[in-house]
C-alpha cells in the first residue's frame, strides 16, 4: 500500500509537471488539428469510393428493373418487339444490366488510405471479358512519393516524435539537476520512477490515439454496427508500435548521456528506422510496378481480330473441349436467331488471354511473397502494413477481391451458358434468380495482425530489458565512484 501510495504521488506530481511546463497543451495543439484534416482526407476518400459504388448498385437495380418491365411489352408493335427482345434474350441482356463487383471501404479505411486511391474497387461483369480501363487516373507525382496524410501516417510518423520531444531528458534531467545522486541510494526507486513516468507518457499519447481512431471509426460506421474487431486491431496496433518507441527512448537515455546527446541520438534513430531504412527497403524490394490494362487490352484485340477469322465449327469445338455439358442436338446451329458461335468465341478468346495474364499474376505473387517475406526488417513499414491491413487498403485485400471478382464472373457466365446453350429465353423468375454479388473481405487478415502485434510486443520487450540492464550496470558505475 505504501509503495501504491508512492507511485500515485509520484504520477499526480509528474501529471502538474506536464502542465507547469507547457508541454500537454503544445502537443494538444499539434496533434489535434493533424488529427481532423487526417481523419477528413480519409473520410473524403471513403465517401467518394462509397458513392461511386452506390451509384453502379443503383444503375444495376434501375436496369433490372427495366428489363423486367420490358418483358410485359406489346409485341404486335415493332417497339414493344424490340424491348421484349432486349429483355428476353440472354445475350443483349446481358450486355445491358451492366453488372459489376465491387469492394465497399470498410469503417477503419478512414483511418489508413493505403491502397485505396489507386487500386480499382469495381470492375465490370459481363459473359465477355475486356480489359478497357474503366477509367483514367491522373496521378499526382508528390503524393505517390511522400503518401497519404492519414491516421496512419499521425500513428508512425508523428508520435514517436512527440514521445522523444516529451522523455529524451527524464534520467538525463535528473543529473543535471543534482537530485540523482539522492536516488542512487535506492537503485530500484530509481528504475521504478523512470518506468512510471515514461509509462504516463506513453499512456498520455496511446490515449490520445485511441480517441482519434474511435471517433473515425464512429464517424465511418455512422449507422451501422461498430467495427469492434477493427477497433481492438487498430488500438493493439498502435499500442505495440508506441511501446516500441518507447522501449527505444528507455535504452536510449539508459546510458546516462546529456540531454543533448540524447536528443540527438533518438532524432538519429527516427531518421533511419523512418527515412531511411524505408527508402533503402523500396530501392532494395522495388519492382517495376506496370499497369497492364493498356498492354492487355491491345493484346485482346488481336486475339479477337485472330478468333473471329477461324472458321465457325474449330471455334465451337473448341468451345465444346472445355464446356462438353453444353454440346447437345444443336451444337453447331449458327443461325441469326443462335448465340452459339458468339459465345464460343468470347470464351476462346478469355481462354486466351488468360494464358497471358496467368503469367503476370504469377510473377506479381511471387514478387510480392518476397516483399511480404522481407517486412519484418523494417518496423515502421511493417506497421504500416499491418494499419493498411486492418482497414482492408492493403495490396492483399485488392488481390483478394480480384479472385472473387474471378469467381462471381465465372457464375455469371456459367448462368447464361445454360440459357444460350439450350436456346432457352430469359423470363421474369430468371432475373430473380439471377447470380448476386455479396462482397467480402480477406479472411486471413485477423491471423497477420495478431502475429503483427505478437512480433512488435516481442521487439518491445527486448528493448525494456536491454535498457533495463544497461541502467543497471550504470548506476553500479556510479556507485563505485
Amino acid at each position: 500500500m505504501h509503495r501504491f501510495n508512492k507511485y500515485r504521488s509520484v504520477a499526480l506530481q509528474e501529471w502538474r509537471l506536464l502542465w507547469r511546463t507547457r508541454l500537454l497543451p503544445v502537443i494538444a495543439a499539434i496533434l489535434l488539428p493533424a488529427a481532423a484534416v487526417a481523419l477528413y482526407y480519409g473520410h473524403a476518400v471513403s465517401v467518394k469510393q462509397q458513392t461511386a459504388v452506390d451509384s453502379l448498385q443503383q444503375h444495376y437495380q434501375q436496369q433490372l428493373i427495366t428489363l423486367r418491365h420490358q418483358l410485359q411489352a406489346d409485341t404486335t408493335i415493332p417497339q414493344g418487339k424490340a424491348a421484349y427482345i432486349a429483355a428476353a434474350w440472354p445475350i443483349v441482356a446481358d450486355h445491358r444490366l451492366h453488372a459489376h463487383t465491387w469492394y465497399p471501404p470498410a469503417p477503419a479505411a478512414v483511418l489508413s488510405v493505403g491502397m485505396s486511391d489507386l487500386a480499382k474497387y469495381y470492375y465490370p461483369i459481363a459473359v465477355k471479358s475486356s480489359y478497357a480501363p474503366a477509367e483514367e487516373k491522373i496521378s499526382n507525382p508528390l503524393q505517390l512519393a511522400t503518401g497519404n496524410f492519414d491516421t496512419a501516417f499521425l500513428l508512425i510518423y508523428l508520435l514517436p516524435l512527440l514521445a522523444i520531444c516529451m522523455s529524451y531528458h527524464l534520467l538525463a534531467q535528473e543529473k543535471e539537476q543534482g537530485t540523482l545522486s539522492l536516488l542512487l541510494v535506492q537503485h530500484g526507486a530509481l528504475t521504478g520512477l523512470l518506468l512510471l513516468r515514461l509509462l504516463i507518457r506513453y499512456l498520455l499519447l496511446l490515449t490520445a490515439m485511441v480517441l482519434i481512431c474511435t471517433i473515425g471509426m464512429v464517424w465511418a460506421s455512422a449507422g451501422q454496427g461498430f467495427p469492434w474487431l477493427a477497433w481492438a486491431a487498430w488500438t493493439g496496433v498502435a499500442a505495440v508500435w508506441l511501446s516500441f518507441w518507447m522501449g527505444l527512448i528507455w535504452f536510449v537515455i539508459a546510458w546516462n548521456q546529456h540531454t543533448t546527446t540524447n536528443l540527438v541520438s533518438l532524432f538519429s534513430l527516427w531518421l533511419l528506422l523512418l527515412i531511411v531504412l524505408p527508402a533503402t527497403y523500396r530501392l532494395m524490394t522495388h519492382r517495376p510496378q506496370i499497369d497492364d490494362t493498356a498492354t492487355n487490352a491491345s493484346v485482346q484485340r488481336e486475339l479477337e481480330w485472330d478468333t473471329w477469322d477461324l472458321p465457325k465449327r474449330q471455334l465451337l469445338d473448341s468451345f465444346y473441349q472445355a464446356y462438353p455439358q453444353y454440346r447437345n442436338a444443336k451444337a453447331y446451329d449458327t443461325g441469326m436467331t443462335s448465340s452459339r458461335h458468339a459465345m464460343a468465341y468470347y470464351s476462346l478468346v478469355d481462354q486466351r488471354m488468360q494464358r497471358l495474364t496467368e503469367a503476370q499474376e504469377t510473377g506479381k505473387r511471387t514478387a510480392q511473397q518476397q516483399l511480404d517475406a522481407s517486412l519484418k526488417y523494417n518496423p515502421a513499414v511493417y506497421t504500416q502494413w499491418l494499419l493498411n491491413s486492418i482497414a482492408r487498403t492493403d495490396i492483399s485485400d485488392y488481390d483478394h477481391f480480384r479472385e472473387e471478382t474471378r469467381r462471381f464472373r465465372d457464375e455469371w457466365k456459367t448462368f447464361f451458358y445454360e440459357r444460350h446453350f439450350h436456346d432457352q429465353l430469359l423470363a421474369d423468375n430468371d432475373y430473380q434468380s439471377l447470380p448476386v454479388y455479396h462482397p467480402s473481405y480477406n479472411p486471413d487478415s485477423p491471423a497477420r495482425w495478431r502475429s503483427g502485434i505478437g512480433y512488435l510486443l516481442l521487439l518491445t520487450i527486448t528493448l525494456l530489458c536491454a535498457g533495463t540492464l544497461v541502467l543497471k550496470r550504470k548506476l553500479n558505475d556510479l556507485h563505485k565512484i
